[in-house]
C-alpha cells in the first residue's frame, strides 16, 4: 500500500471543468459559485462583460479558476460558432448549464409574435445551439 499526503492527493486530482450559461446573475451566477466552491473551473457565458469579469475576480479571489465569455445568445447565427471557440480556448468540459433565459410577464391574449419569438428563440433555440456546439467536447470527456 501507498501512502499519500494529503496535498499529494489534492495536487494529483483532476479539477472538473463547467460551462455555465446566463451566469452574469441570479440563478446562474449562484451556480457558478457553487461549482466553483465544489473545485470546478468555470466557463461563465453570458452578454455583460462587466458582470462577468466581476464574478471572475471574485471566484478568483476565493481560490477558483473561471473564465468568461461575453455570447449574446439572442443572436442565434453565431451562437454555435461562438460557443465552440469558447470551448476551444476553455479546454474540454464535463458539465453544461443552459441556464440563460428570459420570460414574458404580460398577458398572453396581448402578447405581440416578436416578444414569443425572442423567448422561443433565446430558451429554446438557443440552448439547441449551446448543447450543439458542446456535444463533441462533452463526448470526449470520461464524465460529461
Amino acid at each position: 500500500m501507498i501512502a499519500h499526503s494529503a496535498d499529494s492527493f489534492v495536487e494529483s486530482t483532476v479539477r472538473r471543468r463547467a460551462l455555465i450559461t446566463g451566469a452574469s446573475s441570479g440563478i446562474g451566477e449562484a451556480i457558478a459559485r457553487a461549482f466553483s466552491k465544489a473545485d470546478f473551473d468555470v466557463a461563465l457565458v453570458a452578454r455583460s462583460a462587466d458582470k462577468l469579469l466581476t464574478l471572475v475576480q471574485e471566484l478568483t479571489a476565493l481560490g477558483g479558476r473561471a473564465q468568461h465569455f461575453v455570447i449574446d445568445l439572442s443572436k442565434i447565427e453565431t451562437v454555435k460558432a461562438e460557443l465552440q471557440a469558447a470551448i476551444a480556448q476553455f479546454g474540454p468540459i464535463d458539465v453544461l448549464i443552459n441556464n440563460a433565459g428570459i420570460g414574458y410577464t404580460g398577458a398572453l391574449a396581448d402578447m405581440p409574435l416578436a416578444d414569443w419569438q425572442q423567448v422561443i428563440t433565446l430558451n429554446l433555440t438557443s440552448v439547441f445551439q449551446v448543447v450543439q456546439a458542446a456535444l463533441p467536447r462533452l463526448r470526449q470527456s470520461d464524465s460529461g
